[in-house]
């Protein structure tokens, strides 16, 4: 990156923007270590529990597909800033929790307020990044995500392994919390003058058919992403018999290998013209990855090799999506990238339900087979849904 380039990058806002990406999938993964405590403490099964993953899902898709008409009454900044006050309410509240309806209420108002988050954070990146940039940038904010499995998830699972599930959840809140404070600080404008010119493109104007597609492939990519990250802690610990306290050192290098793919997809989304393709490749490489992964002849140290490859791969598909999904026409950008959150949660609610059916019926290689599927599909539609640089929507 040049310093030119450097320069005209909203260092503030990705800074923080980052860190919001960071909390608001810690609310979610941060659980991951812990579902079977969590099923033994509230006394539910593990499918049960998959049933609240769902939910907050399904949450952050409804409430993520109106950002962008929220952003233009309330504006962005306000909606930033109170999404991580509720985001961090409702972590506390969770650990305050005696029952399941009580951590699934606090998950579904969650997952709400994460919509709105998420949703309002790509589109003010999206409107202040130049589509020559925008590789880099979605780069930074997707790379939040991936830190919360490269730091959040072993972290979690290592400070749980003494205060419990509870403890981590209390914790999470409060490091929500002052991102908040953060942002209120660094974030200035996104008014509600600057959000109403983004919020103008309506629903029908934006999901053409090439747009459809890309965000079919939102939905697969994330399927196939959302069922291993969240139950690849399960998996080392029924597969290789890990505690809590062992379960941080192989967590780490493999979301570690996450947030790089993540990094370097940005910088090869900026430079490679031809994006759909660079998506279909790398798409490609996770599905054959996913299959790999639950060959049973692995050893621990094979299957967490294997695993850092298939998150390298897939994190380097993420870039090229979204710089191609906020290549839309502008009047459009904002309520495509919110509408791409959405079907992002349908992604997550379908690998929560669906690996839970899969991880009780310990059918992992059957779970490597659908993310080759899924990958395979996505491939096929962004190919489809290719849109040129500029927002120019062929066909």
């Amino acid at each position: 990156m040049t310093r030119r380039d450097a320069a005209a990058l909203p260092l503030g806002l990705l800074a923080v923007g980052g860190a919001g990406m960071f909390m608001s999938s810690s609310i979610g993964t941060g659980r991951a270590p812990f579902l079977l405590q969590m099923a033994g403490d509230l006394d539910v099964d593990i499918v049960v529990l998959s049933h609240m993953l769902a939910g907050s899902s399904v949450a952050v898709g409804v409430s993520s597909f109106f950002t962008g008409p929220l952003a233009g009454r309330l504006g962005r900044r306000g909606l930033l800033v109170g999404a991580l006050a509720v985001m961090a309410a409702m972590m506390a509240g969770s650990a305050a929790a005696w029952a399941y309806w009580q951590v699934l209420l606090a998950a579904v108002l969650g997952g709400l307020a994460s919509g709105i988050y998420m949703g309002s954070i790509y589109g003010e990146v999206g409107d202040r990044v130049a589509d020559s940039q925008r590789g880099r940038a979605m780069g930074w904010l997707i790379g939040g995500q991936s830190l919360a499995l490269l730091v959040g998830v072993p972290v979690a699972s290592w400070i749980g392994a003494y205060i419990g599930w509870r403890g981590v959840s209390l914790g999470i809140g409060g490091c929500t919390a002052l991102v908040g404070a953060a942002t209120a600080i660094l974030v200035q404008g996104g008014g509600k003058a600057a959000a109403t010119g983004a919020a103008r493109g309506g629903v029908r104007a934006a999901l053409g058919p090439h747009t459809l597609a890309l965000l079919g492939a939102s939905i697969t990519e994330r399927i196939c992403f959302g069922t291993l990250a969240t139950y690849f802690a399960t998996y080392l610990q029924i597969a290789h018999h890990l505690t809590l306290v062992q379960l941080p050192v192989p967590l780490m290098l493999v979301a570690g290998f996450n947030f790089l793919g993540n990094l370097l997809g940005g910088r090869v989304t900026d430079r490679v013209a031809n994006r759909p393709l660079l998506y279909a490749l790398a798409a490609l490489a996770t599905g054959a990855t996913a299959v790999a992964l639950f060959v049973p002849a692995w050893s621990l140290p094979g299957a967490v090799a294997v695993a850092c490859a298939f998150m390298l791969v897939n994190g380097a598909s993420r870039p090229p999506l979204f710089a191609l999904l906020g290549g839309v026409p502008p009047q459009v950008r904002a309520t495509v990238l919110g509408i791409n959150i959405s079907c992002a949660s349908v992604g997550w609610m379908a690998s929560a339900l669906l690996g839970g059916l899969l991880v009780a019926a310990e059918a992992w290689a059957a779970m490597g087979w659908v993310a080759a599927g899924l990958s395979l599909t996505g491939a096929a539609l962004v190919w489809f849904g290719r849109i040129r640089p500029g927002g120019i929507i062929p066909g």
